[in-house]
């Protein structure tokens, strides 16, 4: 959904080619974010949980959240841990991976990591998506007339590989048509006491109805949805500007500073205090 890509932040992600060929399959346990695949040539037997698809040539798929899956010439072939095929020993990427015997198929990979409090955002979309057309086709020729060129050329076109691959699915998924004013109402005043009878009414929905389709359509309930908001917004701030905490705490609907830090605390693990010390985020 756009709102959840409205507040995406990835960090850099290092693009990997992968020469294959014959039968061959591996695995990854997923310890990425976000994992962007394009298949130059050939093709992939992709596994994602219970989803199972081939990746034809052209095609571009991205791995939602840290959930392990498989790509593989076939589904019966043996895998092997995709590590080392992509890291030296000292945790190096290498420039190539290799896998099987011979080269039929080129894949090119990049992950990235995002900040807690946006990986959490990332529940709200599928396991997988995978795009066969739209508008990410342009991005996939340029990368597979770059295969061969600058790796830093490569990084970057999967980073907006990525973004567009992601908005071009929420601008197709079926959403329910009414739920869309109330999550416009959220995003727009944070601040605002928010409960779920003044959201249905948004919607004009009976509380009951809006709750139940809310809850199937984004994957949580709407106050937890709103928490998590609230959440990503203060990281934000807490991160990027040097207003103070008792600011932040109001921008995001606390009354006090107080009810803030122990809900803040609650949800990310650290005061509001730790986490802007924080000088890894």
């Amino acid at each position: 959904m756009e709102h959840v890509l409205s507040g995406l932040s990835v960090n850099w992600g290092v693009a990997t080619p992968l020469h294959a060929g014959g039968r061959w399959a591996m695995h990854f346990v997923g310890r990425l974010d976000l994992r962007v695949e394009v298949v130059v040539q050939g093709r992939a037997h992709i596994t994602v949980g219970e989803e199972s698809f081939i990746a034809e040539e052209g095609d571009c798929y991205v791995i939602i959240g840290r959930r392990p899956y498989r790509i593989a010439s076939d589904p019966d072939t043996p895998s092997v841990f995709a590590g080392p095929i992509y890291e030296h020993d000292d945790g190096t990427p290498r420039d190539i991976g290799r896998i099987g015997e011979g080269h039929d198929t080129t894949l090119l990979g990049a992950g990235f990591t995002c900040a807690p409090e946006t990986a959490q955002l990332l529940e709200t979309l599928p396991p997988v998506v995978h795009a066969r057309t739209g508008k990410v086709k342009a991005t996939i020729e340029l990368i597979r007339t770059e295969i061969d060129g600058g790796k830093m050329i490569l990084d970057r076109l999967c980073q907006v590989l990525l973004l567009q691959v992601l908005r071009d699915h929420t601008h197709s998924a079926e959403l329910h048509p009414q739920l869309g004013p109330a999550l416009q109402a959220l995003h727009a005043n944070l601040a605002h006491p928010w409960t779920v009878r003044e959201l249905a009414g948004v919607a004009a929905m009976s509380r009951s109805t809006f709750f139940l389709h809310f809850k199937e359509i984004v994957g949580m309930t709407p106050l937890d949805y709103l928490l998590r908001l609230r959440m990503q917004e203060a990281s934000r701030a807490l991160r990027d500007t040097k207003d103070t905490v008792a600011s932040i705490a109001s921008t995001v609907g606390y009354r006090t500073e107080s009810a803030f830090s122990a809900a803040f605390k609650r949800f990310t693990g650290r005061s509001p205090g730790e986490y802007r010390a924080d000088k890894s985020l």
